[in-house]
């Protein structure tokens, strides 16, 4: 499995929160993710996160997962997040947005 992301979310601690917890969920890691599984149960290829954005509390992520060593069938995904505190520590809300 491969996963790649942005060089953009590297000036921003909120944005690298988004951006490892994608690679997170892609990578199927059972305890920070225990919401969320479903969406890797179909054991992707490869990924490649598109871009991390954050402002105040809000965030927003983007990107796909690959399904298939040809890249045949792809899975483009993008997720809407809430922090809990302006700290960005933990997500207090998690939107999922999949064709």
């Amino acid at each position: 499995m491969n996963f790649t992301g942005t060089e953009s979310c590297g000036n921003s601690p909120k944005n690298m929160f988004v951006a490892r917890f994608e690679e997170n969920l892609f990578n199927g890691d059972r305890e920070a993710l225990t919401a969320l599984l479903g969406l890797a149960a179909s054991n992707p290829v490869a990924g490649h996160l598109e871009a991390a954005i954050t402002h105040v509390k809000a965030a927003a992520a983007w990107g796909q997962w690959e399904k298939s060593s040809d890249g045949e069938d792809i899975l483009h995904f993008s997720h809407t997040f809430w922090f809990r505190t302006n700290k960005a520590e933990e997500f207090a809300q998690i939107r999922v947005f999949q064709p």
